[in-house]
């Protein structure tokens, strides 16, 4: 519908809307009031035209000959100049206002909890981001000025027609009432189409991003022929949406042209009618069929502007969807504690925990205490729930029951900016950013480093040797996630990281499981330093990173089943620690050994 300020969607998302609009106020009304100024202009030129056949052309008045032309001049650039600065300001406005509402998207995506990232694709998230901004950006600014300019032109053209001859002029808005109805119908169904189009786009690119960060895994299994035709689906599917879009948007031309000739038609009719039989005169038709027409041409572009109304607001809608997710509770608002160093313990109190989208308990009834200073392990076989604990303590997720207690006070209520501060992790997976190798050893520090502790950080991690060997050193670009660097090199540089930001709890997940015998010895002569006075936590499997471990905690089906050090486990026979060992050495028997053999 035309009045999209009654529509349910703007309702809902109004004051989201007014709140992007707001900063840019000025703008927006000089746009309104250069359309006001245009529309007002476009009013006088059937009139004018009026006078031209009437006066100068049917009494030969040979004053206004020259007065006219000169009128119509300064009409026309007047309406050349308002035009220009209704389309820069509203530019303007709509470019820097977009520019906002990307800016908060991306500050209230990067700040949602971790757990909501699983719920939507990545590309999904990217489509809101870069095509729904697009996309609204365009309605700020084409759909708000056609809008602007093609209402007060119709308003202007419609004084116009009652100056000239209001009698004709009721005959021609017989037929306007009839364009509302269409309008409205194929309003509603371009709001479902476009959304749907949004959405299939959103497909498309969550699917390319999700192709090219596995590219190493689809080439490594030949996959790229079904990946293409993965793609193709999604591609055809975004294409016909968009057909079905367009099919909506151009319905409406048709309709228009068919209304518009109705009512043309009959103020020809009647007008001529009157001119046979002196009741009207010709400069007077003219005129009345010039401003009819130019009443009909503002009336078709506003319903035209049903198209770009409804994808606007199904974009806006889809933007503030994400705008009113939670955000992760830094506690901060709420004066929480702030985390400093470990002194006494780090303890979970009969903690349990689900993910959301699961129906069972991931972690249950987990109870143990870490005293400051120690090195603990935790293993277990894989799904046994190792990870989620040591995410529970950055509160990367929250527990379900219980409470993890940091030198006794409750993690959930301390600020959890210095509480990740006071944690260094290193993951299997090492995350590196396509910039060089300093800037990625000073990701996440707020302090300035100096290049010799650099380099000794580099050191004390093992890593200063082959940072030297990089054709610019410390300034060599990894590549995107490291691409450039192997698994040892990125694991080294994660450790130096840790080293520089310096932190009271280290947790170690699997650092060293997917690398080659040397680079493993260099990693754990570095961690030998690192972990030095450091309360450290280490999931793992090998023999090497376990029997060091003042503690060992055993995890099965999300409970501990065992704990105790190395060699008090390695006494229980039978013991569920011992068969993981077993089974993580290669030592457990072949089911097959005993099996009787088949005859030959």
């Amino acid at each position: 519908m035309i009045f999209f300020w009654k529509d349910p969607v703007y309702l809902r998302i109004r004051k989201r809307i007014h709140g992007w609009i707001h900063p840019y106020r000025s703008l927006i009304i000089g746009g309104i009031l250069m359309a006001f100024i245009s529309g007002g202009v476009s009013s006088g030129v059937p009139i004018l035209l009026k006078e031209l056949i009437d006066k100068v052309f049917a009494k030969k008045d040979p004053q206004l000959l020259f007065v006219l032309p000169l009128s119509f001049f300064v009409l026309f650039s007047v309406k050349g100049f308002t035009g220009f600065f209704q389309a820069y300001l509203l530019k303007k406005a709509a470019l820097f206002m977009i520019s906002d509402v990307r800016q908060s998207l991306f500050e209230h995506l990067i700040r949602m909890p971790l757990a909501s990232f699983g719920k939507e694709g990545t590309g999904h998230l990217m489509s809101r981001v870069t095509n729904d901004t697009y996309i609204l950006q365009g309605g700020v600014a084409e759909i708000i000025r056609d809008l602007l300019r093609n209402s007060f032109t119709a308003v202007g053209m419609l004084v116009a027609l009652l100056y000239i001859d209001y009698k004709l002029t009721i005959f021609v808005l017989l037929a306007v009432p009839l364009t509302l109805i269409p309008i409205r119908k194929i309003g509603k169904k371009l709001r479902m189409v476009s959304r749907r189009t949004q959405e299939s786009y959103g497909d498309v690119n969550q699917h390319l991003s999700e192709t090219l960060s596995a590219i190493r895994l689809i080439k490594s299994v030949a996959s790229e022929e079904k990946e293409i035709r993965q793609f193709r689906e999604f591609s055809q599917a975004y294409a016909k949406s968009q057909f079905r879009s367009a099919k909506y948007e151009n319905l409406l031309s048709p309709i228009m042209e068919s209304i518009g000739a109705l009512g043309i038609g009959l103020a020809v009719w009647l007008g001529g009618y009157s001119v046979i039989h002196g009741h009207l005169t010709l400069g007077t038709l003219v005129g009345f069929l010039t401003a009819a027409q130019m009443l009909y041409q503002p009336i078709k572009g506003l319903a035209n502007s049903q198209a770009g109304i409804q994808q606007s607001l199904a974009a806006a809608e889809r933007i503030a969807e994400v705008l009113e997710r939670p955000l992760e509770e830094m506690n901060v608002a709420r004066s929480g504690w702030t985390v400093s160093r470990l002194e006494k313990s780090l303890e979970f109190r009969n903690v349990s925990f689900r993910y959301p989208v699961s129906s069972s308990i991931t972690l249950e009834n987990i109870s143990l205490s870490i005293p400051s200073g120690d090195f603990v392990a935790i293993v277990g076989p894989s799904g046994s729930g190792k990870s989620t604990l040591v995410n529970l303590i950055p509160l990367f997720y929250h527990p379900t029951e219980g409470e993890i207690l940091w030198d006794g006070k409750n993690l959930q209520d301390a600020d959890i900016r210095s509480l990740r501060n006071a944690i260094g992790m290193v993951t299997q997976d090492v995350i590196l950013m396509n910039q060089s190798v300093r800037e990625n050893l000073l990701y996440g520090l707020d302090r300035p480093v100096s290049r010799l502790e650099l380099e000794e950080a580099t050191k004390v991690a093992n890593a200063f040797g082959f940072i030297s060997s990089l054709p610019d050193g410390f300034e060599t670009r990894v590549g995107e996630k490291g691409v450039f660097l192997s698994g040892g090199e990125r694991q080294r540089l994660a450790l130096a990281r840790v080293v520089l930001r310096d932190p009271t709890l280290l947790i170690l997940d699997e650092a060293t499981s997917a690398l080659d015998t040397e680079s493993e010895y260099a990693i754990q002569k570095a961690l030998e330093v690192i972990m030095k006075n450091r309360t450290t936590i280490v999931i793992a499997h090998r023999l090497s990173t376990i029997r060091t471990a003042r503690k060992v905690y055993v995890l099965d089906k999300g409970k501990i089943v065992e704990e105790g050090s190395h060699e008090e486990l390695m006494r229980t026979d039978g013991g569920r620690y011992q068969k993981f060992l077993n089974l993580s050495l290669g030592l457990a028997p072949d089911p097959g050994e005993n099996s009787p053999k088949r005859s030959e």
